[in-house]
């Protein structure tokens, strides 16, 4: 099973680990390719805002942004910023559940770090197809809880 390992950032969301293993794990046997560890931020708008601007020059929202930190032909290992205020918002706008959203911009990332691109509409339509396929392989409930409290932010 791949490691991956969840840090629950937003104040009201805590993404559930083994669900996210059982994702990962299964489209990696399927691509074939090992997963170290695999961190899963899970953050806002802001946080991935100010992460476009600082390694990519671009001022704009988005849903999730990856980093590959393995050699070609190692095991993969990454980092994956999610921003559920996002997630939630194109789930609204494409008039699906949020756990199903969650869990599609989850293996769209994954793809990326799986050496999968977007650059171009032939690259766009194969990720597409091949998250659509995943998705409808994958049980997309019970992917997070709420929680009880808010975090606290301290100024420690």
């Amino acid at each position: 099973m791949p490691s991956i390992k969840i840090i629950n950032e937003y104040p009201s969301l805590f993404l559930l680990q083994p669900a996210f293993e059982h994702m990962a794990y299964h489209v990696a046997c399927k691509e074939q390719i090992a997963i170290k560890c695999v961190s899963v931020i899970v953050t806002d708008d802001a946080k991935l805002n100010e992460l476009k601007k600082q390694y990519f020059g671009e001022d704009l929202l988005t849903d999730t942004i990856s980093f590959n930190y393995n050699e070609p032909g190692d095991p993969i290992e990454g980092e994956i910023y999610l921003s559920i205020d996002r997630i939630r918002e194109n789930a609204e706008q494409i008039k699906c559940n949020f756990e199903k959203e969650l869990a599609n911009v989850f293996i769209h990332s994954l793809l990326h770090l799986l050496g999968y691109n977007d650059d171009t509409v032939r690259n766009s339509k194969q990720m597409s197809a091949l998250q659509n396929f995943y998705l409808h392989q994958l049980n997309t409930i019970r992917l997070y809880r709420n929680r009880l409290k808010p975090i606290l932010k301290t100024n420690d």
